[in-house]
């Protein structure tokens, strides 16, 4: 199976898009009510653009970030300086590799970005990394999405499809597309590319001053397979929801919530 440098379909172009981006979605209110139950100090893991972080910061919470991809962190620390808010405390390192000076009351990875570290034995590594950084009593909640069905048995590439359009701070649009290039049911990986066009209008059609495709991957996980990297890594489970809710994960939900105290 190939593998990926873990910051390429986040860096560049990609990092512009996700500062575009602005829709807090689901998992806010949910991740919220989890930094409100177990006050303190609070790690968002594959923080990106601050979308989370920055929220958090304005409600109040005492939040720092980890991404691997520095470009996400510039526009991060833009966007904050923009809105206002303090300065964030941003670390550019994997998680699998996490190396931090303090201890957490509470550390959260959304949108699934575990499963964006590709090797088993580095994600392991991110969980026994993030353990060692929970402060006693503290939480570690994350998300993984359960996504076989979501990729049909067909012939692979399959054809671009428009994804994103987003407005830039010169004026000019960025158009994203975004295609499945490989699945591979053996080793439950994807592999994506997105093609990034900075078009001087509002038409895909115009010529692109800049265009970018950028190729990465990532993992889906059953239940099962996901407890028992929880417990290789030391860790014990709490309990397990779906769907950013408090309901227990059953076989129609498509995300898996994963709660665990230290």
């Amino acid at each position: 199976m190939t593998l990926f440098d873990e910051s390429e379909l986040y860096s560049g172009l990609a990092s512009q898009m996700w500062a575009a981006y602005t829709n807090l979605g689901d998992d806010y209110p949910y991740f919220k009510q989890v930094l409100t139950d177990h006050p303190g100090l609070v790690l968002d893991i594959g923080c990106g653009t601050g979308r989370l972080l920055r929220a958090f910061l304005r409600d109040g919470f005492t939040v720092e970030g980890v991404d691997i991809a520095a470009d996400q962190l510039e526009q991060c620390r833009r966007l904050a300086e923009e809105e206002g808010l303090p300065v964030p405390v941003l670390y550019a390192q994997p998680m699998q590799a996490l190396d931090l000076p303090k201890r957490y009351d509470a550390i959260i990875i959304p949108c699934g970005s575990l499963a964006c570290v590709m090797d088993r034995r580095a994600a392991l590594d991110a969980l026994r990394r993030l353990k060692h950084h929970l402060a006693p009593g503290g939480v570690l909640v994350f998300n993984l999405f359960i996504e076989e069905e979501a990729y049909p048995r067909k012939t692979y590439p399959e054809p671009w499809r428009d994804w994103s359009k987003a407005v830039l701070p010169d004026g000019k649009t960025l158009f994203t597309d975004r295609r499945v290039v490989s699945v591979d049911r053996l080793e439950q990986a994807v592999v994506e590319e997105r093609r990034y066009r900075v078009i001087d209008g509002d038409s895909r059609d115009l010529p692109a001053l800049q265009d970018e495709t950028r190729t990465g991957g990532y993992r889906w996980y059953t239940r099962n397979e996901a407890l028992w990297m929880i417990e290789l890594a030391g860790l014990t489970v709490d309990k397990i929801t779906g769907d950013y809710t408090d309901e227990p994960f059953g076989p129609h939900h498509t995300n898996l919530m994963m709660f665990h105290t230290h």
